[in-house]
C-alpha cells in the first residue's frame, strides 16, 4: 500500500479545493496516484453538486461591465445559498469569468458542456448550489449601469439620441446615472404605458374592483360607476409601474419631464429604449 504523505494531501487539496479528509481518503483509494485521486474527487463532487442543484439560492451578486464608449453593457445575476460563499474569492472569480463571456456576446457558451462542468465543479468546491440566474447585454447609442453597494441590485439602461454627436455631454451621463438609480429604487415594470403588460393591468384593476365592492359605501353603486372610478385610478397604477410616469426620486417632476428637460439642455431628443433590472432574492 502506497504511503500517503502530508505533502501529497496538501497538493491534492490545493488543486481541487476539497476537504483534507476527503483528499486523504481519495489518495488512499487511488494508492497514491494523484490523477486517480482527482478523478475520484471529481466524481464524488459531481454527485454532491447534483444534489445541491435543487437548493434555493437567495444570496449572490450582480456583476456589470461596460465599454469606454458607453455603447455596450452587460449584467449577470449570480446566486448561491449563503452570504459567506458570495464573499469567497472562488465565487467572485467565477462570476467575473461568466460576466466577461456575456459582455463579449458569447452568452450561448453558458449552455455548453464546458461551462456546465465548471458550474458543477464550483458547486462541489464551495458546497453550495451556484447558479447563473440571469444575464443581459445591451448595445445602443448610450448605455449606463448601476450596481448597489451590496451588489444585490443592478440596472442597465439604454438611451436613444436623435443626435449621437451629443453623447459626450456630461449632462447625458448624469441623466443616465440618475435613471439607473430611479430604476434600482422604484423597480418600474415598463418604460411607458404603451409597453406595460396588459395582464398586469388586468390583475391590478381586478384588485381595485374587489376593494371597491368590499367598501360598504359603494354597496349600491352600479357597475358602470365603479368602472368609472377604476378608470380614474388607473393613473396611480401607471405612475408606479411605468418609468416615464413615475415621480423622479430627486425632484418634484415626472421622469419623462426630466428626460425632456435634459434633452433641451444638450440639444437633442432623448428616449429610453430599454432597461434591465436584476435583484438578488427577487
Amino acid at each position: 500500500m502506497a504511503q500517503i504523505t502530508a505533502k501529497m494531501v496538501s497538493e491534492l487539496r490545493k488543486s481541487t479545493g476539497s476537504p483534507m479528509m476527503d483528499c486523504k481518503k481519495a489518495l488512499s483509494e487511488a494508492e497514491g496516484d494523484i490523477d486517480k485521486a482527482i478523478h475520484l474527487l471529481r466524481e464524488r463532487g459531481m454527485a454532491k453538486a447534483a444534489k445541491r442543484a435543487g437548493n434555493e439560492t437567495n444570496e449572490g451578486k450582480v456583476f456589470c461591465k461596460i465599454n469606454e464608449e458607453n455603447t455596450t453593457a452587460s449584467m449577470v445575476k449570480m446566486t448561491c445559498e449563503t452570504e459567506p460563499v458570495r464573499n469567497t474569492d472562488e465565487f467572485n472569480a467565477f462570476c467575473d469569468e461568466v460576466s466577461a463571456i456575456v459582455f463579449d456576446g458569447k452568452a450561448a457558451e453558458l449552455e455548453g458542456e464546458a461551462m456546465q462542468e465548471k458550474v458543477t465543479a464550483i458547486r462541489a468546491k464551495l458546497g453550495e448550489n451556484i447558479t447563473i440566474k440571469e444575464t443581459a447585454r445591451i448595445e445602443g447609442d448610450f448605455v449606463s449601469y448601476y450596481v448597489h453597494s451590496n451588489m444585490k441590485i443592478g440596472v442597465i439602461v439604454e438611451l436613444g439620441l436623435a443626435d449621437v454627436s451629443k453623447k459626450s455631454d456630461a449632462k447625458l451621463d448624469e441623466l443616465a446615472k440618475n435613471l439607473t438609480l430611479q430604476i434600482a429604487s422604484l423597480a418600474p415594470k415598463s418604460i411607458s404605458v404603451a409597453d406595460l403588460d396588459p395582464k398586469f393591468v388586468e390583475e391590478e384593476v381586478a384588485i381595485l374592483k374587489s376593494q371597491l365592492k368590499e367598501d360598504p359605501k359603494n354597496k349600491n353603486k352600479p357597475e358602470n360607476i365603479l368602472d368609472r372610478i377604476i378608470e380614474g385610478r388607473k393613473g396611480k397604477i401607471f405612475a408606479e409601474a411605468c418609468l416615464l410616469e413615475q415621480e423622479y426620486v430627486k425632484e418634484k417632476m415626472q421622469v419623462k419631464e426630466l428626460i425632456e428637460s435634459v434633452g433641451k439642455e444638450i440639444g437633442t431628443q432623448i428616449t429610453v429604449k430599454k432597461f434591465v433590472r436584476f435583484a438578488i432574492g427577487q
